[in-house]
Parts: C-alpha cells; structure tokens; sequence
C-alpha cells in the first residue's frame, strides 16, 4: 500500500519537527507531543517566566500503596472524587497504615490528575485544596504540588495551570499506549508566566473565593439532609439495626415472606435487601405523611435513544451524559444539533427539575437550578418533574440525594452487565412528607446551595478573564 492510499484511509495528522524541537522535547518520538497542543507562550505580551520547579517547593507523586479502608478514618479521594460537586470520598483509610502521613494532602496545595483518557476523563484536571480536603489523602493517580508562596501566589498559579493557555503544555506530556499518564519530571520546565503581584492576588483571590462557595454549598446540603431526617423522625441508617440472619451482622442475609414476593414478583436478592427495607418501614411508620414519588411528580421522564449529531458549540445546544451532572465543570461537553434533531424541544430539561443516572453508575442526583437549564440530557439521565403544589422542588431533590432516596433507588436495579433503573421503577420511591414551611426551609437552603456553586464558577470565569487580558492584552 503507497503513501497516498494511507493517507487517503486514515487521514493522520502530520507535520515537520526540526531536530531542534526534539533535541528540546526531552527526545520524545511520540507525535502528540508536538502537534497535537498549540504551544500559546508566543501570545503572552511583556512576560517573565519561572519554570514550574522554580515555583514550587514540592512537585511530586506518592509510589502505589495498599489501601486498608475502614468504617471511620481518613477521608480518602480518587481522582474523579477530587472534581466531582459533592466532593464525597469514596472511603475512609486506616490512620495505622504505613506511611500514612505520605498520602495526605495540605490546605492550598495544587492536584493535578495525571492519568486518564484525553477526551473524556480526568487527566490534567487541577483542583486547590481548600478546609475540605485539607488533612484527607488521595491516590498515587494525583500529582501534588506545594506552591512557593515567596515567589508565585498559589491561587494564581492554579489559575493558570488551569486555564487553556496551560493545558497543551501538561496535555502534551502524557505518555503510555493504553492509559496516558503524566510524570512530575515531565512539568519541571513548563513555563509559567510572572505577572504583577497586584494582578496575580486579584486572579488568585477570585479562585480561592470559589473554592470557599463551593464548600459552603456543601455545608448547605449538608445541613438541608439532616433537617430532612429531624423534619421526618427518621433516624440516620448509621443508627439503623440492620435485620439480617448473620450473627455477625456482616452479610446482609434475612427471610423473605412470601407477601413481600407476591407484591413485585422479583427473584433478584438486592430488591428484598435489609437496609431498603429499613428504609421504607421507618419512612411508613415514623413520618407523619409520606406519598409515593409517582404522586408527587408532574412527569418522570426518561430519554428518547436516536442518533445524536453533534456540531460546534456555537451551533448547537449542550448535551449532558451522566458524569456530567456530578462534575464542579462538565468536561468533554458535546452539543446537539439544533436543526437535525426535529425533536430537540423534548430533551431539554428545566429549571426546578431533579436528574438521576439511571443507567451504569445509578442513582447520582442533580437539581436544575442555575446550571442546566435548557440543555439537553442523554436516555442515561432520568428527569422528575416535581408538581409543585404537592411538593417543594428543593426538598424533592434532598430527599432523592439522601441514602434514604439512593438506596430505595438501588433497590430497583437490574441489568445482567450494565446495572439500570426505569421511570417505572423509581416512581414507587416513598417521600416522607414534613410540612410545607419545613419544605421550604429545606428547599431554599438547597437553592442558596446551588446559587453558591453558579457563583463560584462566574467567580472563575472572572479570573480567566483577567488572566487572558493581562497575558495577552485582548
């Protein structure tokens, strides 16, 4: 086969790099390296640099470890927790493991995700460690860097590592055939440009103000989940007796009465499994009201399948998949087609509206409010429309984020491979009803909650800006 044919079939990127750019390249043959990620550093105007060593006092990795979990410890992270909205660790470590202090990760230092997929994962995420995170570990998968605050503000450098200047440099450096992966050797020499100290405290201080919204909104939903329970006489699960069979009480294991089989039919054992059923005897019998969610919803929609046609972002409405609801900012976002889809009315979700995975990863919750409004949503993404004169909105979605509404949802799962929930499922979930001004307390600290998290992203968009205009000059 000739070289026109190949290039006729693949249609590959190629270019010409001169000896020079390997002989700087730290000899990589890899092509990524040099086409893939425009070099920016020519548009900065009037700009000192520092290497990235030279701005900070530790750049590193911590070696792959054993992780020993149990049930109350240190909080731990992945790297996909670390820029997921609830920011929730997926869990705890022993304080006895060896080294353990080599893992855990200090208030204002930078992560950095070093490994993933380009397109569609977390790799060269960056995040600032704010109260949080501050004192819990994360894995070997995170790049650490302890900022030199005598020479760079780290809020601002943050910032920059961040933004699209940035990240061909830290992109173009993952290596590996099957999971690309980024060294700290590789970031030593990137450039970072040395602005005014007035302008990298006003960018760095706009960052940090974002982490400190995003925290308070946690503290926000927080509060809105137990009042949830307090407002019900629900117990938390943590102070449940589980029933179950197992003198030990570690294997979830009870008897199953044949009412309970005749009622669903279901000869799957997560459908019988103690803590659902705990749930729902504690919400029918401790709540003073509680209603099925099917009674409560205008509509429990899930979403059409058709073939998706994805254009520019300009030309096009945005999609959501189901990771992209529980991250602080969608990434690998795509956008439909607003004159080949004829039906893309019909996948727009609204304000007030509750989204639920339903399909892998089921059961992770977002309310619309302030964030997704008229975008649309993939057949992976179950909406429940609240009625809004049976119920608050806010408290609809607490309920549903709640373990009492996770687990009832977990209860419904099938699937041989691929775990699902359906709409009809869902709609037997029990709401426990409090009254309606505790309806709306609970609601309105969900709302300020989300207001928060849309400030915090304007606050970082301000930040760009400044960055781009003081690099640039546009």
């Amino acid at each position: 086969m000739n070289n026109n044919v190949l290039f006729a079939e693949f249609n590959p990127t190629t270019s010409q790099v001169g000896i020079e750019s390997i002989m700087d390249g730290t000899y990589r043959l890899d092509s990524q390296y040099y086409i893939l990620f425009e070099d920016r550093t020519t548009e900065y105007k009037n700009c000192t640099f520092l290497n990235l060593a030279d701005c900070c006092l530790e750049l590193y990795e911590v070696p792959p470890f054993k992780h020993i979990y149990v049930r109350n410890g240190i909080p731990f992270y992945t790297s996909s927790d670390l820029f997921n909205i609830e920011l929730t660790p997926s869990h705890f470590l022993s304080s006895e493991m060896p080294n353990i202090n080599t893992y855990i990760i200090k208030r204002d230092q930078i992560l950095l995700a070093r490994s993933g997929n380009v397109e569609s994962g977390v790799l060269g995420q960056l995040t600032l460690v704010g109260d949080k995170l501050h004192n819990s570990t994360t894995s070997d998968h995170v790049i650490r860097f302890t900022v030199d605050k005598s020479k760079i503000h780290n809020a601002y450098l943050a910032t920059f590592l961040s933004s699209e200047f940035c990240k061909g440099q830290l992109l173009k450096n993952a290596a590996g055939a099957v999971i690309p992966a980024i060294r700290p050797e590789a970031l030593m020499n990137i450039k970072v440009p040395i602005l005014n100290e007035k302008i990298q405290t006003d960018i760095g201080n706009l960052t940090i103000k974002a982490v400190i919204k995003r925290e308070q909104a946690i503290d926000l939903l927080d509060k809105a989940k137990t009042l949830i329970l307090y407002y019900n006489n629900l117990p938390s699960l943590n102070e449940t007796e589980i029933d179950t069979l197992d003198p030990n009480k570690e294997v979830e294991i009870r008897l199953v009465s044949s009412n309970e089989f005749s009622n669903d039919y279901r000869l799957d054992a997560h459908f019988y499994n103690p803590v659902a059923k705990n749930i729902i005897d504690n919400i029918t019998q401790k709540s003073a009201k509680n209603s099925y969610l099917s009674d409560l919803a205008e509509d429990i929609i899930i979403g059409k399948r058709f073939k998706r046609n994805y254009v520019e972002s300009e030309f096009g409405t945005p999609f959501l998949s189901g990771k992209n609801i529980i991250q602080i900012r969608p990434t690998d976002l795509k956008h439909l087609s607003n004159t080949e889809i004829s039906f893309i009315e019909e996948l727009l979700i609204k304000k007030n509206w509750t989204l639920i995975t339903c399909s892998g990863t089921i059961g992770r919750t977002c309310f619309v409010y302030n964030n997704y409004e008229d975008y649309a949503a993939s057949q992976h993404i179950l909406r429940v429309v609240p009625n809004e004169e049976l119920i608050d909105p806010g408290y609809l979605y607490c309920f549903l984020s709640t373990d009492y509404g996770y687990y009832q949802m977990l209860r419904y799962k099938y699937g041989a491979v691929i775990d699902e929930i359906d709409d009809n499922n869902i709609a037997n979930i029990r709401v426990p009803l409090c009254s309606p001004d505790f309806q709306k307390e609970i609601g309105n600290l969900v709302r300020q909650a989300y207001t928060l998290r849309a400030e915090a992203i304007q606050l970082e968009d301000e930040a760009q800006k400044i960055l781009t205009v003081a690099l640039t000059g546009k």
